[in-house]
């Protein structure tokens, strides 16, 4: 990736967040739950996949893309009932069951040697939602630390810098960056890498194979655009 310089307007620090707005937005959409026909139907129609930011910086993000791109060009989940539940199943059988789940989608099935959820690792988790005002759907049934709420609280802590960036609180701005990377360090890249690579093997639709090629290439990108942006000051 091209290093963001030691200086930059507030406005391309905002293009940056936008950017990474839209990014964690579809993230979060198809990890959290099985796709709503509402918004795949958005998403194909205007074409959001095609639009998915830094592809251009990363070959593995591009891999992703592609892969998704081709099962929606021979699959047509918005017109077709059998092609949207095909997706919806696969989503489905995953991550929820009924049966044997292949790719789990905790961190504290990667991180915690008995697996067990709504232990530390949860618990630590749902604090810092607590902190920044994030409410979990489904409280004390979903464990906080799913890959889907996870991703969701990137998205909302995001948000919460744009907000910023319209009173150009940049000391809060450059808080909100530090506790993302830190989440990024200490939760979600400690399971993601590995959740995505039984989602590789486990996946029947080419549709979350791509999602899961994105999705560890683009966290570790993130960490390095957050890392540049510590490291920039905003005028």
């Amino acid at each position: 990736m091209e290093l963001i310089t030691k200086s930059l307007p507030l406005e391309e620090i905002e293009n940056v967040l936008y950017a990474r707005q839209f990014a964690y937005d579809i993230l979060r959409r198809f990890f959290v739950e099985e796709p709503s026909r509402e918004y795949i139907r958005q998403f194909v129609q205007k074409n959001m996949i095609d639009l998915f930011p830094f592809k251009e910086d990363s070959p593995e993000i591009r891999e992703g893309v592609a892969a998704v791109k081709d099962y929606l060009a021979t699959h047509d989940v918005v017109n077709i009932e059998s092609h949207y539940q095909q997706l919806h199943w696969d989503y489905t059988r995953m991550f929820i069951g009924p049966f044997a789940l292949p790719a789990s989608p905790w961190e504290s099935s990667y991180v915690r040697k008995d697996g067990l959820l709504f232990q530390g690792t949860t618990m630590e988790v749902r604090k810092l939602y607590d902190k920044y005002g994030v409410a979990v759907r489904d409280f004390n049934i979903e464990a906080d630390d799913h890959v889907g709420l996870e991703l969701d609280f990137m998205y909302h802590l995001n948000e919460l810098c744009l907000s910023l960036c319209q009173e150009s609180d940049f000391e809060k701005i450059k808080e909100l960056i530090e506790e993302q990377s830190k989440f990024l360090r200490n939760h979600l890249l400690l399971f993601v890498p590995q959740l995505c690579e039984k989602m590789i093997s486990a996946a029947n639709t080419s549709f979350f194979v791509g999602m899961a090629k994105i999705l560890p290439n683009y966290l570790k990108f993130d960490l390095e655009v957050l890392h540049e942006l510590l490291n920039t000051e905003i005028h």
